[in-house]
C-alpha cells in the first residue's frame, strides 16, 4: 500500500502532503485540489507505466499543456511528486524545455524499482474508476486488451465478471458464506445495498457481454430499464472485490445517482475491503459517505489509525489549495472541525429554524 503524495506547484498546490492510511477519503468544496491529487498520482503511473509517452497525455491522464498544469499563481517554473511506500520514494519532476511551455518532460529525482514495479498499471496492482463511469446499457463490449482490465469508466467490468464470475475471490473477502465466488460476493453487496441481483451471460458469434438484473420476485430487468444507480455501482463491486491484497483502488464519487441510503450501505462494503488489506483512495462529495465512515469508526468496524480524511478548500486570497488533515476520535467525532466541512445541513436547519 502507498504511504503518502507530496505535490509541489501542481495546479493549485503549492506544497501538499497527503498520508495515504486503508480509507484515505478526499473531500471538500469544488475546485480546490481533490482532483488534482488523483491527477498527480496517475501522472506517475502513467510515466511509469508508458515512458514513451508525452509526459501528462496518454490513457490515465489528459492535462494538455505544462502550462495548464504548473502553479500559475507560483508562477513555477516546475512542479513535482512524489509517492512514498515506508522509506522508499519514486519523485519526478516536470518542467517545461521551450519558452511557449506546451511541451513537458519528466526527470527522476528519486527512484525505487520496488515502487515502480508497484506503479506499473501494467501489473495491475492499481484501479482507477473515473467519475465517468458507464450508466446502464443493453450490452457491454468485450476486452480484448489486457492493460487495463476494468476500463477507466467501468467499461469491461461486466465482461471481467462474465469470464470469472465462478472463480473463488480471497479468503477476505468472502462476505457471503454462500458460495466463495465472484457472482456469489458481487450479488451478496448488490442485495444487501439494492435489493437487487446481477446475471450475465455472452452473446454467441459477438463482442458484446449482457447483464440483466433481478428482484427478489426473481422477474429479470436488463439495466437500461432499472435505477441507475446500480450500473454505476457495479464496476465498484467487481473492481474491489477482485482486487488482490496489498491493491490500491481509486475512485471518484462513489455516490453518483444513489439514495442517501445505498450510499451509507457503499460505506459499509468501503469499510469492509480497507480492513481486508486492500487500500482505497476516495474522492467524493458525499456526506453520507463522510458520516458512514465516521459510525463505523463508532461501532468499532475500522480503527481510525487505519482512516486518512483530507479536507480542501480554496484561499480566497492566494486562490492556492488549503488542505486540513481532519482528525477523529474512537467514536468518529471529529476533532478540527472547519467550516464547510459537511456543514451545510446544520446550516440549512438553522436557518429554517431562525437560529
Amino acid at each position: 500500500m502507498l504511504d503518502k503524495i507530496s505535490i509541489k506547484d501542481f495546479k493549485c498546490h503549492s506544497n501538499t502532503k497527503i498520508n495515504l492510511k486503508n480509507l484515505t477519503l478526499l473531500v471538500g468544496t469544488n475546485s480546490s485540489g481533490k482532483s488534482s491529487v488523483i491527477q498527480s498520482l496517475l501522472l506517475v503511473i502513467h510515466h511509469i507505466t508508458d515512458s514513451g509517452a508525452s509526459p501528462l497525455n496518454g490513457h490515465l491522464v489528459s492535462i494538455g499543456y505544462f502550462s495548464e498544469a504548473r502553479n500559475i499563481i507560483n508562477n513555477a517554473k516546475s512542479f513535482e511528486v512524489g509517492i512514498n511506500i515506508n522509506s522508499e520514494e519514486l519523485r519526478l519532476k516536470y518542467t517545461s524545455p521551450d519558452g511557449k511551455q506546451e511541451t513537458s518532460e519528466v526527470e527522476i529525482l528519486s527512484q525505487s524499482e520496488k515502487l515502480k514495479e508497484f506503479l506499473n498499471y501494467s501489473n495491475k496492482h492499481i484501479h482507477y474508476l473515473s467519475a465517468n463511469r458507464i450508466g446502464g446499457q443493453d450490452l457491454y463490449a468485450r476486452n480484448f486488451d489486457n492493460y487495463d482490465v476494468y476500463g477507466l469508466n467501468g467499461e469491461y467490468a461486466i465482461d471481467y465478471f462474465q469470464i470469472n464470475k465462478s472463480n473463488p475471490v480471497d479468503n477476505e473477502l468472502q462476505f457471503s458464506k454462500d458460495s466463495e465466488t465472484l457472482e456469489a460476493q458481487v450479488n451478496y453487496w448488490l442485495d444487501l445495498i439494492f435489493n437487487h441481483t446481477v446475471s450475465t451471460s455472452s452473446i454467441l458469434n459477438t463482442d458484446k457481454v449482457q447483464a440483466e438484473y433481478s428482484l427478489t420476485s426473481g422477474k429479470y430487468i436488463r439495466p437500461k430499464n432499472i435505477g441507475s444507480g446500480i450500473s454505476f455501482v457495479i464496476s465498484i463491486l467487481i473492481v474491489c472485490l477482485s482486487s488482490e491484497k496489498e491493491d490500491v483502488v481509486i475512485i471518484e464519487n462513489p455516490e453518483i445517482h444513489l439514495h442517501p441510503k445505498a450510499q451509507s450501505l457503499l460505506t459499509e462494503f468501503f469499510v469492509a475491503i480497507s480492513n481486508s488489506g486492500r487500500q482505497l483512495i476516495i474522492e467524493t462529495h458525499s456526506d453520507h459517505v463522510f458520516n458512514g465512515v465516521r459510525v463505523a469508526t463508532n461501532d468499532k468496524k475500522i480503527d481510525k489509525d487505519k482512516i486518512s480524511i483530507n479536507f480542501f478548500t480554496l484561499n480566497n486570497e492566494t486562490h492556492l489549495s488549503n488542505h486540513t488533515n481532519v482528525e477523529l476520535n474512537e467514536r468518529g467525532r471529529v476533532l478540527n472541525n472547519k467550516d464547510l466541512l459537511f456543514d451545510q445541513f446544520n446550516n440549512d436547519i438553522n436557518s429554517l429554524l431562525g437560529i
